[in-house]
């Protein structure tokens, strides 16, 4: 069993926290809105917990789920907390209209 930390809350996030749940894991949700990570945590289930946003990850895997221009500022905010930590960044850069921001 891993304990995985995921920062974002939105649809990424929902769907491999559950997945996670789901496949025995110890979970933590984290995001700005301390109390949609509340209520994401209580969907999951499985004993999915609520972390706070800037602290240590509680994980020893750290999902980003984050838009992808926010990937860099919140990983700079967490700094050393990240710190031996396994950082899995699902981001993408995409334009509004689904297409790739690089050539």
């Amino acid at each position: 069993m891993s304990s995985i930390s995921i920062i974002g809350l939105e649809g990424m996030g929902r769907a491999i926290g559950a997945r996670a749940v789901e496949g025995g894991h110890a979970v933590e949700v984290v995001g700005r809105d301390a109390a949609k990570a509340k209520d994401l945590a209580a969907a999951l289930g499985g004993g999915a917990t609520a972390g706070t946003f800037g602290t240590s990850p509680a994980g020893d895997l750290v999902i980003l789920a984050v838009p992808n221009a926010s990937a860099v500022p919140v990983v700079a905010q967490y700094g050393d907390a990240l710190a031996g930590k396994v950082i899995i960044d699902i981001t993408n850069p995409m334009k509004a209209d689904a297409r790739a921001d690089h050539p």
